[in-house]
C-alpha cells in the first residue's frame, strides 16, 4: 500500500467527520489517535484511488472499545 494513498480520518462518537491527518507528517497516525481519544471517537485508515475516492477503509482506533 502506497503511503501517498492513505489518510487517517478522525470521527466523533456520533460518526461525524472531525479531522484528517496525513501519514506524510511525522507522527500523523499518532496525532489522529490522540485526537480521537480526546473526543471519544474513532480513526479510520482510508486508502484512496488516483481521484481521491475511498477504495477501502478500516477502523484502526475506537475510543469506546478501549
Amino acid at each position: 500500500m502506497n503511503m501517498e494513498n492513505i489518510i487517517y480520518r478522525v470521527y466523533d462518537k456520533k460518526n461525524r467527520f472531525h479531522q484528517s491527518y496525513s501519514p506524510k507528517l511525522q507522527d500523523g497516525k499518532s496525532w489522529a489517535v490522540d485526537c480521537a481519544a480526546l473526543i471519544k471517537g474513532s480513526v479510520k485508515e482510508d486508502c484512496l484511488d488516483e481521484l481521491g475516492a475511498v477504495k477501502s477503509s478500516k477502523v484502526i482506533f475506537n475510543a469506546e472499545k478501549k
